[in-house]
């Protein structure tokens, strides 16, 4: 459904110990953080400006291999100052070269939802010191969770919140917190036809938002300037635009990723090279990630 078993067996057989990084990116690289890294250039980030004004396009991306792949194969974060990365399984926080590891916790998912199922997270969003992991259980769908935990250590805070079944068929593929209007919202991964709207304080449910159009196979949403953007893994990788408040969905660009690719999370950050998206996505070969960047 989201990042294959497959991509979890390749990475786990073929290292234990060690991994290793391909990093295309607009950021400069130091010699102090080249251990076991090449650096390549994106196509993407030499294209001019000119021919892509007004158009969300791709201005560099960095590409993740084998363990490293798989610890940012699901979803991402930030706080301004670092990414925080998921697996199905972990959290791993980074500085914003993307390389640098600041904090890690491999095993995440607490015990109480693991002993329920739980053995998936998915997209993850940020506020106020914390990260919100939605945690489900992948073979039934039977137990959708937001659990909490501290952006510094990446420790469960020991704060979770069961989410209401009928509103989570499939799962709960992924959570964006709007701080804003004090809300967080989720939807089911596939022909979600509805927006649920919970509230940023106990996540009680505030209302369901109908969808102007269904939209198949979310797989991460974030909130930027009020609207928030799903990255979906559909035949051309479409970032749709939703209004939180009228359900309205309209497509904000299509990726059109090589054959093969899996879509995952997104997060928002204007960054330095004019980038504001940054997106992941699995590549065809099942054992690298792309981190993808890109600016209007």
């Amino acid at each position: 459904m989201r990042l294959k078993r497959l991509f979890s067996l390749i990475c786990a057989g073929v290292l234990t110990t060690s991994s290793l990084s391909l990093v295309a990116s607009a950021t400069p690289v130091g010699p102090d953080n080249l251990v076991n890294t090449e650096v390549e250039i994106s196509a993407e980030s030499t294209s001019t400006s000119a021919t892509t004004a007004g158009t969300w396009h791709e201005v560099s991306k960095q590409t993740f291999w084998l363990l490293d792949a798989l610890e940012r194969g699901q979803g991402v974060a930030t706080d301004g100052n670092s990414w925080i990365f998921n697996s199905s399984y972990g959290l791993l926080r980074t500085g914003l070269d993307g390389k640098s590891v600041k904090a890690r916790n491999e095993l995440a998912i607490p015990l109480e939802i693991a002993s329920q199922g739980g053995d998936h997270i998915g997209d993850i969003s940020y506020y106020n010191g914390k990260i919100y992991a939605p945690i489900e259980d992948g073979k039934n769908y039977q137990h959708p969770y937001i659990a909490l935990y501290d952006v510094n250590t990446l420790k469960y805070t020991g704060t979770s919140y069961a989410l209401p079944l009928n509103l989570h068929v499939g799962g709960v593929p992924w959570v964006a917190v709007d701080a804003a209007r004090g809300q967080v919202y989720t939807a089911q991964w596939s022909n979600a036809s509805v927006l649920n709207v919970l509230s940023l304080d106990d996540m009680h449910v505030i209302t369901t938002v109908p969808l102007s159009q269904s939209i198949d196979r979310i797989q991460g949403a974030e909130v930027y300037n009020g609207v928030l953007y799903a990255s979906t893994d559909n035949a051309t990788q479409t970032v749709y635009q939703i209004d939180p408040e009228t359900g309205n969905v309209s497509v904000a660009f299509d990726r059109n990723l090589p054959s093969g690719t899996e879509a995952q999370g997104i997060v928002v950050l204007p960054t330095a090279d004019g980038a504001q998206l940054h997106i992941l996505d699995v590549g065809s070969n099942r054992i690298s990630v792309n981190f993808r960047h890109y600016a209007f």
